[in-house]
């Protein structure tokens, strides 16, 4: 067979198969889509592989939603409303478990103040109305943070004692089995403090009242440590 007879041969059989290339065997070539039937099993780029079926059908990890968490939170939270000021009333009544024995409660009115508390300075007063729990209410330097007073009122009680003139941040301690003036009333103790700072002068003096109401307006913020101990 002469060379044109072989260049006609291969130019017959290119018709044949549609014009495709004949690629040699053992060489290295990129197939595309239109070198591989529909179907055929075998491409990277089928049809069904690229398809939106098979995307819907790959495994993508959920990504968090700030808006699917904040479903659970606002039903927490309006629980914590309610839960958390009946602890404190739980506490308040004495009616978490405390087996340790109470102590009789100090006199109301009775007062403990640091030595070097001048008595110059007491020109003032301060009155305090008890709820249905035993209270301790006390001053403090809202610079040093420097005990001036504590008044003992028992509960349903109401006393009016002399206090020292200045401005004080005032703390609450209350509930009902008396522990002494280190343990306070036990795991029932309530603390609690003030936000304001508490004004006494010498014309006017200033108190609270205990009592849990509505229209209440002693804004106070409870306290996670304890009360210090009082020598």
């Amino acid at each position: 067979m002469g060379l044109d007879d072989r260049d006609y041969m291969r130019d017959r059989y290119r018709a044949r198969q549609g014009g495709k290339r004949e690629v040699p065997l053992g060489s290295a070539s990129w197939i595309g889509r239109a070198a591989q039937p529909a179907g055929s099993g075998g491409g990277w780029f089928e049809k069904k592989n690229r398809g939106h079926d098979y995307q819907r059908g790959r495994y993508r990890p959920r990504q968090s939603s700030p808006l699917r968490h904040a479903r659970w939170l606002i039903p927490i939270l309006c629980l914590l409303t309610y839960v958390i000021p009946m602890y404190f009333d739980a506490k308040r009544g004495g009616w978490l478990p405390d087996l340790m024995p109470g102590i009789p409660f100090p006199e109301s009115g009775s007062v403990t103040v640091p030595t070097h508390l001048s008595q110059k300075r007491i020109t003032s007063s301060l009155t305090v109305q008890t709820s249905d729990a035993n209270a301790v209410v006390q001053l403090f330097d809202p610079d040093t943070d420097e005990h001036v007073l504590s008044v003992y009122v028992a509960g349903n009680d109401h006393v009016v004692i002399p206090a020292p003139r200045g401005t004080f941040r005032m703390k609450i301690v209350e509930g009902r089995k008396w522990h002494g003036p280190t343990r306070y009333f036990g795991p029932n103790t309530q603390y609690e403090t003030v936000l304001k700072l508490m004004t006494f002068s010498k014309r006017m003096g200033n108190g609270i009242d205990l009592r849990r109401r509505v229209d209440g307006n002693l804004h106070t913020r409870p306290m996670i440590t304890n009360p210090e101990p009082l020598l």
